[in-house]
């Protein structure tokens, strides 16, 4: 049981690795100060890659839950990810 809590935590970990290269925090946004946390289900098919991105908790801001939505796309595979559905948390904040 704690073997598959951490095999799922590397896997959201890895995937939030990934994802950080294809984020893009809207310049709108970052004028108008918007932060915030969107939570992602991707579902996953055998062969990793993402076949659904459902928004699962708003951030609040709809343009920063599209740039999660797009993003999480831009991925194309989660191919080390065991699960058939991944809750991937996306945090925009300003530095």
């Amino acid at each position: 049981r704690r073997a598959a809590k951490a095999e799922t935590r590397r896997a959201v970990e890895a995937a939030q690795r990934k994802l950080s290269e294809y984020i893009y925090y809207p310049p709108e946004a970052v004028a108008r100060g918007l932060e915030g946390e969107v939570r992602l289900i991707l579902a996953v098919a055998d062969d990793g890659s993402i076949t659904a991105v459902t928004v699962a908790l708003s951030s609040g801001h709809a343009i920063l839950d599209k740039a999660a939505v797009r993003a999480a796309w831009s991925m194309g595979k989660v191919n080390w990810a065991h699960s058939r559905e991944l809750i991937l948390p996306v945090i925009f904040r300003l530095e």
